[in-house]
């Protein structure tokens, strides 16, 4: 009968086998972890020099020598031509012959409404009444007015035996019914003021230019 290896043969190989099993486990163990593969993400932005091309330097241009000018050269700054304006012809106001004028007594409070020829004097007391021109206002106009250019003289009655005194003229101008207070008779007893202006017959044409 054989007898098997004896047993501190056997005892000897025992640390070997621990040795390679050791060896085998450790070396599983060091070998390095495949990398993981990489996540696709957005394109990151270029971090590198601008791709711009760099400013061109542009060399300043040498002035330019103008010649001097000359006095007949320079012509005088005048304003320009005034464009006259077409002037439209106005319409021609109708004169009359006969005014309507109100005379007031502010001693005694009498008033009188009278008619005056024109070129004919009336007296009304101590005033003498003359109308020169009678109008009324055109169509065109704003307002419907009555106008009369007269004077008024003042000349007290004669007294019987003596001679007459001088006129004096207290007004003379233009009368507008519209506004009497505008050119007013200024006098210390009467007032008077124009009314109307009036025809006896037909208007009268105004005289060309007026």
């Amino acid at each position: 009968m054989s007898q098997g290896p004896p047993q501190g043969s056997a005892f000897k190989a025992r640390p070997w086998i621990i040795a390679v099993v050791v060896a085998a486990s450790g070396l599983a163990q060091a070998q390095p972890t495949p990398p993981a593969a990489p996540i696709p993400s957005e394109a990151a932005p270029k971090s590198g020099p601008s791709e711009e091309a760099p400013p061109v330097t542009v060399p300043t241009p040498a002035p330019i020598a103008v010649p001097p000018i000359s006095e007949q050269e320079v012509a005088p700054a005048t304003a320009p031509a005034q464009v006259p304006k077409p002037v439209g012809v106005p319409a021609r106001r109708a004169r009359y012959d006969v005014a309507v004028i109100e005379a007031l007594d502010k001693v005694t409070a009498e008033s009188l409404r009278f008619e005056a020829a024109v070129g004919r004097p009336i007296r009304y007391k101590s005033l003498v009444f003359t109308v020169k021109a009678c109008e009324r206002s055109s169509p065109e106009e704003a307002i419907d007015d009555s106008i009369a250019y007269l004077t008024v003289d003042s000349q007290p009655r004669p007294q019987p035996g003596k001679p007459a005194l001088a006129p004096r003229q207290t007004f003379k101008g233009w009368m507008y019914a519209s506004s009497p207070g505008l050119h007013p008779l200024e006098h210390p007893v009467y007032d008077a003021w124009l009314i109307t202006c009036r025809a006896a017959a037909a208007p009268i044409a105004s005289p060309p230019g007026r």
